[in-house]
């Protein structure tokens, strides 16, 4: 009689075991969809800086100066960050790295639409996009600073926000 229970025990471990490389798959899968949720996102993100800096510079020399450093010292580590995020969904470095680098065409586009507006169109991109950024910093940035920390500690970071500081 113990026959049949082995061949129950091996059937057995091979449905576990097929259900577990199953469901690696699967989050290998979805691992991978987040990768490329991530470039579509950074594409548009890339996109909003390019009309910024192209209504910076239509506006003057100085602004799009200033608003160029700005984005450099915002996205060196933005796109460093976006390169570790796509290595864990499964891309390999190199792979990676032509993804991110691909994902700057949308800011030349952006910069290219913005450089085609007139002095009165720059001021109003130069608005939608601060708008865009102030977006992102109440509803993504915010909310986790104000869990972390006391009152006061919250208080200094609006004030630093607000400031042009945090």
């Amino acid at each position: 009689g113990g026959g049949g229970d082995s061949g129950g025990d091996d059937s057995a471990a091979l449905a576990a075991g097929a259900a577990a490389a199953a469901e690696e798959a699967h989050a290998r899968h979805e691992s991978m969809v987040a990768g490329y949720l991530n470039l579509a996102a950074d594409a548009a993100h890339n996109f909003t800086d390019g009309l910024m800096l192209g209504a910076a510079f239509r506006t003057s020399w100085e602004v799009g100066i200033s608003s160029t450093i700005a984005v450099l010292v915002h996205e060196v580590p933005h796109e460093i960050g976006d390169v570790a995020i796509l290595m864990q969904a499964g891309f390999s470095k190199w792979k990676a790295i032509r993804a991110q680098a691909c994902t700057a065409i949308a800011a030349l586009l952006g910069t290219a639409v913005a450089l085609s507006t007139g002095q009165a169109e720059a001021a109003t991109l130069l608005n939608f996009t601060a708008g865009g950024f102030v977006y992102v910093a109440t509803v993504d940035v915010l909310p986790p600073l104000l869990r972390e920390g006391g009152v006061l500690e919250s208080l200094q970071q609006l004030g630093a926000m607000g400031a042009g500081i945090g």
